[in-house]
């Protein structure tokens, strides 16, 4: 591998912390498979149409939503969500905040792309999972039209991203949502919020918007 090559896909201090907090495709698999089993439970079979597949991604995007408006101050968080001290140790300060708000949409999306693919490899998982993550956030940080809207653009966007080596993709994910970010934090007008320091209903607002593009790739 050269340098270049090297640089190009050294992750920023924000990627390394999501990386070291975010669910495991492991992991995922484990509490999907809780939510299949609740399926068939109660509808005496196992969930694998379309509509079988939608009515447990809709659970997982509402779990990880209402997570999200939970979630307050740092300092409140442990016992909602692990991975605040990790988080903390691998970058500390603000960057905190946004790690920990990135880590909910990517874990909910991992459960997703689990209930969608789950014949893919793990590393495949991930990188998928990150990407529609992340790109979901992006075009939502970044838009200033309606919610309809919003969601055709950034599925476009995912399909865009997807093309692209994984490795390098994400990290240019990374870096276009701090960007983004920062801007309109800097002009005080950030949409339907980002970040634990926000208020829950902005934050289970864009949790759910992120979800709802994420099946609409992961369903075709």
């Amino acid at each position: 591998m050269t340098n270049a090559t090297k640089d190009e896909i050294e992750p920023s201090r924000l990627q390394k912390a999501v990386e070291a907090i975010a669910i495991t495709p492991a992991s995922a698999a484990i509490l999907v498979d809780g939510y299949r089993e609740n399926f068939e439970t109660k509808f005496n079979r196992a969930p694998e149409s379309a509509e079988d597949k939608s009515q447990i991604a809709k659970k997982i995007i509402g779990r990880y939503s209402k997570l999200a408006a939970t979630a307050g101050a740092v300092t409140a968080l442990p016992s909602v969500i692990p991975g605040v001290g990790t988080a903390i140790a691998v970058v500390g300060g603000g960057v905190t905040d946004l790690a920990l708000a990135l880590k909910l949409q990517i874990d909910m999306c991992t459960c997703l792309v689990e209930v969608y693919n789950a014949e893919f490899s793990d590393e495949d998982k991930k990188h998928l999972a990150f990407v529609l993550a992340l790109a979901g956030s992006v075009e939502q940080l970044a838009a200033n039209g309606g919610k309809a809207a919003v969601q055709k653009v950034a599925q476009k966007l995912v399909y865009q991203y997807l093309k692209g080596p994984a490795l390098v993709t994400i990290k240019q994910l990374f870096a276009r949502f701090s960007i983004v970010f920062t801007q309109k934090a800097m002009a005080k007008a950030i949409p339907a919020g980002v970040g634990v320091v926000f208020s829950g209903s902005t934050n289970y607002v864009l949790t759910t918007i992120v979800g709802k593009v994420a099946v609409a790739v992961l369903a075709k």
